[in-house]
């Protein structure tokens, strides 16, 4: 574990190009997740899989409002939720929180999403996004939530 929190400060340190993020700057980027589970004492196996592309537009300095999508399947249960976002850039960091909905199988449901990352330039445009998020989801019969990791990809355009 303490080579693998080395390894992230060795990286963020070498990070060179700030992110003065311009009014009228577009995003276009997203993550990608895939697991595959297996327990043979359980005789379980699942597979998990989630696409999440985004898209935003700066319309301040600093300031960017956008919209993410996300589509996910575990083993054979399917789901998607959509919401709006805005992030904020404080040097290479941004905080980013979004309100939108959820829907898995037959329950639909409100969804909370908080997310704090880092844009690590490799060059003008391009940046990988490590960030650490929470989801909450909520309606009148069902309230979960979950805590992550995730790692992104972002092209920012007219930057």
């Amino acid at each position: 574990m303490k080579r693998v929190i080395l390894l992230v400060v060795l990286i963020l340190g070498l990070s060179t190009v700030q992110a003065q993020i311009d009014g009228g700057t577009m995003l276009a980027g997203g993550s990608a997740t895939f697991n595959h589970y297996s327990n043979k004492d359980l005789n379980v196996k699942s597979t998990y899989l989630s696409i999440q592309p985004q898209f935003g537009l700066a319309f301040a300095d600093n300031f960017v409002a956008g919209a993410w999508f996300s589509f996910s399947s575990f083993t054979n249960v399917s789901s998607w939720s959509v919401a709006p976002f805005l992030r904020y850039y404080m040097k290479n960091f941004f905080i980013q929180t979004g309100y939108g909905y959820s829907r898995t199988g037959d329950v639909g449901q409100s969804l909370f999403d908080l997310e704090l990352g880092y844009a690590m330039f490799l060059n003008d445009y391009v940046a990988l996004e490590p960030a650490l998020y929470y989801n909450q989801y909520f309606n009148d019969g069902f309230a979960g939530n979950d805590l992550g990791a995730k790692i992104g990809f972002q092209i920012y355009f007219n930057r």
